[in-house]
């Protein structure tokens, strides 16, 4: 099912296109989708197809409720959306954006959710973030204009949320990885959340907010289809 050491490798060769391309470019978003995608597939089974932003494949197209949305990756069966995973990774500059990411996040679950969808989020934060004034691409010499440390006040709101009243705006499992970046050799490492951060903090996170316990939950609902044979 899910690896770990599999989705770093991902990760390392998103960043080093990110680096290669540009922040503007999809190419940062493919090794990622891929390797994700294939993880579904993997969950789901050959009766399921797989829609994402690759070589040969791009985003399924979702009627939400309020407003088509492409998704990053979709499961479908016979042509008929069954499970959605949003991505985010945060490559530089969140703290400016982290009310927008989150806002979005919730607004773009309850347009698939309120279809009787299961949306499921992934987020991977760099510990130490760094801050561009003008941004990646507008900046000559790449040099940050200070580092952002993402903290346990960053990452609280989605624990807050995992844990709220189920609705339609709280995704049906959120994965956040905590990482560290080489900026030479593109090198993604996996940081431990209790290295960082209060350890009750961190068990919370790594209960209910860890990649590991996110596949846990979409094997579970896999079961679930194949046990009610509903798909």
């Amino acid at each position: 099912m899910y690896n770990e050491n599999n989705f770093l490798k991902a990760l390392s060769q998103a960043f080093e296109n990110y680096l290669k391309f540009g922040a503007r470019s999809t190419e940062k978003l493919k090794p990622i989708h891929l390797f994700l995608a294939n993880t579904l597939q993997t969950i789901f089974g050959q009766d399921y197809e797989t829609h994402y932003l690759g070589e040969n494949s791009k985003e399924f197209t979702v009627e939400g409720k309020y407003y088509p949305k492409d998704i990053d990756i979709t499961v479908t069966h016979n042509g008929k959306p069954i499970f959605c995973l949003g991505l985010k990774f945060v490559t530089s500059n969140y703290k400016q954006n982290a009310n927008n990411y989150f806002e979005g996040m919730m607004g773009e679950t309850a347009n698939i959710q309120r279809q009787n969808i299961p949306y499921a989020q992934v987020i991977v934060f760099r510990h130490e973030t760094p801050y561009y004034k003008k941004g990646l691409d507008e900046q000559k010499d790449k040099t940050p204009f200070k580092i952002e440390v993402i903290n346990q006040k960053d990452l609280s709101k989605y624990v807050n949320l995992v844990f709220d009243t189920q609705q339609a705006h709280r995704p049906f499992a959120i994965g956040i990885l905590l990482v560290e970046i080489n900026e030479t050799t593109c090198e993604v490492k996996k940081i431990e959340p209790n290295s960082v951060l209060d350890s009750n903090f961190a068990e919370l996170l790594k209960a209910k907010l860890s990649m590991e316990n996110l596949f846990t939950e979409i094997q579970a609902f896999r079961t679930y289809l194949k046990t009610n044979k509903i798909k």
